[in-house]
């Protein structure tokens, strides 16, 4: 009678694996991520909340312990402390730093036989020049000066500013309520760092007004630019390109954006202004000066940098002095004077420039500087 109890338990066993076959472990569907739209990133900076993935099933459940693959695609960055599975829970791709140069990074999230899910992020220089065009279409010749200018000052300012948030900014109506920017809806956004509003159009024809550019908005605290606009007459700007100076003249007007001569008055930096004694009196700018060769006393030996005395307010007081007279010198081709170079002459950005920036409150690379020497002391 013993026999038929064994093949009972043994029975008793066979039916308990069939029905542990039906209730087999789910299978990934999709590979769900906490971001969908692009990231906004610094370079060389990590992504700061690391994203997150979750592996579902075809029920959109989560599914632990499915091995995963997280890798770098474009965009030169890295990632580190890699997920290696999935969690019942959103699970971090890991310690993601986006690469060296500004553009577009992706991080690519792979599970074996499903679909690739891939989180893209812009790596922004430290200082990002938000620049936009309006009005009238802009040459792409004319397009590619700015675009120069603003890479240069991502270059010069090394360090973010405090983004800002604004809402139904009005940038329409001109000035001092708002920028004059036509066309263009109140501003509901985050700003990174600055916005710059640049047109080309008629103004009066060649030779006379070359355009306007500087900063409507500035930010609270800090009183640095947040907001600006750069106007141009487009039969000026024709010649300026036939002569070869037009990168100069919209890197010397986004320079005034950002600030240069701008902010040196709400900063603090201008003694005797309106006077033929006006000079800078930032550290920075006139240990720049004396870099460059500027030790004497009427170059920048006294402690300051001479500033334009002659014309408008739109010269006077906001750009280096141009000539030599008898209270300074003159620093003729530095790109910040007030006047243009002749054709043909390089307009250098010295660190008397970068380093007035580094008196106003931004971070600057006084490497980035082009080669300058200070003029003779003679008059």
């Amino acid at each position: 009678m013993r026999a038929p109890c064994l093949l009972v338990l043994v029975g008793t066993f066979a039916l308990g694996a069939c029905k542990g076959d039906a209730t087999a472990p789910p299978k990934p569907a999709r590979i769900s991520v906490s971001v969908t739209a692009t990231i906004v990133g610094t370079v060389n900076a990590p992504v700061v909340p690391s994203p997150t993935f979750t592996v579902l099933d075809d029920k959109g459940s989560p599914i632990s312990k499915v091995s995963v693959t997280v890798s770098v695609g474009s965009g030169g960055g890295s990632v580190a402390n890699v997920a290696k599975e999935s969690g019942g829970a959103p699970i971090p791709v890991g310690a993601w730093v986006l690469g060296p140069t500004p553009g577009l990074n992706t991080l690519t999230i792979t599970v074996a036989g499903l679909p690739q899910a891939v989180i893209t992020a812009d790596a922004r220089p430290a200082y990002f020049v938000d620049l936009r065009f309006f009005g009238a279409p802009v040459d792409p010749v004319f397009q590619a000066a700015f675009q120069a200018a603003k890479t240069r000052i991502e270059s010069v300012i090394t360090a973010d500013v405090t983004d800002a948030n604004v809402i139904t900014l009005d940038v329409a109506t001109p000035a001092p309520a708002g920028c004059g920017v036509t066309g263009v809806a109140a501003l509901t956004e985050r700003i990174d760092d600055v916005v710059v509003f640049a047109t080309v159009d008629s103004i009066d024809g060649p030779g006379k007004v070359l355009g306007s550019s500087g900063p409507c908005y500035v930010r609270t605290p800090g009183g640095l630019s947040l907001v600006g606009v750069m106007r141009f007459d487009i039969a000026d700007f024709q010649n300026l390109k036939n002569d070869g100076r037009l990168n100069d003249v919209v890197l010397h007007e986004m320079m005034h954006v950002i600030g240069i001569g701008t902010l040196w008055s709400s900063k603090g930096q201008i003694s005797g202004a309106g006077t033929p004694n006006s000079a800078f009196i930032g550290l920075q700018a006139v240990a720049g000066c004396q870099f460059h060769g500027g030790t004497a006393p009427n170059q920048c030996g006294g402690g300051t940098v001479p500033l334009e005395t002659t014309g408008g307010p739109g010269t006077r007081d906001v750009h280096w002095r141009e000539v030599t007279t008898a209270t300074g010198i003159g620093f003729r081709t530095e790109l910040m004077t007030g006047f243009v170079s002749a054709v043909g002459t390089p307009n250098p950005l010295s660190r008397i420039s970068i380093g007035s920036l580094g008196d106003i409150g931004y971070e600057v690379n006084l490497s980035a500087a082009g080669s300058y020497t200070v003029p003779s002391t003679a008059t």
